[in-house]
């Protein structure tokens, strides 16, 4: 995240509109850089095509300046826990910089990776990220097709145990385990698929990868009666880090995740309701 949150930083600091200001020049920004920062960036995704309809309703215009300051900062005490409020603020700051979202400005940043990498020095690494992830999808597919019933422990193999993505995980295996659903797998209803990797970035630590995954769910009440049906292709990130010489599952940026979480909750509610009038 740490190098995705440096580019979006470079590229903030190299935009026309900060050059032609204030901040161009000022070598240490004190709160007052940002409370400007803050107000120019506002009025500019106020203005900006990519911020319409329900995109403007979901993110909003305006970016605090103590966000920004913490992100400019790295503050590790906020800037790293990767919760939606903070991967939402970077959607804004890459919409800033010219991109239709976060997603797009990732994209476009392993496509970049990709020309400049001399495959001969990729091959090998690449591999292993990618099977890394194909083998997580995997066991998140089986952990799905447990449910009601939780059992992620062997996501642990793929995911470290301490990082956001899998408390994200767990709460979203809590929400569909209070649904009561099942899947769905009776002629392949219910499947997925990866491809097209990416790579964005590949340090000493630190990897990150793009993938295109599409999903096909289909739940039934414990009535079987079919609930929710969710078709989505996209392209999710992929945060990778090395600890202690293992390399595991970070995080990742699923750009229909609140989408997602919206859905299950809107069912649980409605749950709630059809009880209360029984």
């Amino acid at each position: 995240m740490e190098i995705i949150i440096d580019k979006l930083v470079e590229g903030i600091k190299s935009h026309p509109i900060i050059q032609n200001s204030t901040l161009s020049g000022v070598k240490e920004w004190k709160r007052a850089h940002y409370i400007i920062l803050s107000e120019i960036i506002s009025d500019c995704l106020e203005k900006s095509e990519f911020m319409q309809g329900s995109k403007r309703n979901e993110l909003g215009c305006s970016i605090s300046s103590a966000t920004l300051q913490r992100i400019f900062t790295n503050d590790s005490s906020q800037t790293k826990k990767s919760d939606l409020r903070f991967l939402k603020s970077l959607d804004k700051l890459a919409i800033f910089i010219g991109h239709p979202s976060l997603n797009s400005f990732l994209n476009c940043e392993a496509t970049e990776y990709n020309k400049s990498s001399e495959p001969e020095n990729k091959n090998e690494p690449i591999s292993f990220f990618e099977s890394l992830i194909a083998n997580y999808c995997q066991e998140e597919f089986n952990c799905l097709k447990e449910l009601p019933e939780i059992n992620i422990s062997n996501l642990s193999n793929y995911v470290f145990a301490e990082s956001p993505f899998a408390k994200r995980i767990k709460d979203l295996f809590e929400n569909y385990s209070r649904l009561n659903y099942h899947l769905n797998c009776i002629d392949n209803r219910s499947n997925f698929e990866i491809f097209d990797f990416k790579v964005s970035s590949i340090t000493e630590n630190i990897a990150i990868l793009t993938v295109k995954e599409f999903w096909n769910l289909e739940w039934k009440d414990e009535n079987d009666a079919i609930s929710i049906v969710l078709n989505k292709v996209n392209r999710q990130t992929y945060f990778i880090k090395k600890r202690e010489d293992v390399w595991k599952i970070w995080d990742n940026y699923n750009p229909d995740y609140n989408e997602l979480s919206t859905r299950i909750h809107s069912a649980i509610e409605n749950q709630h309701i059809k009880k209360a009038i029984l």
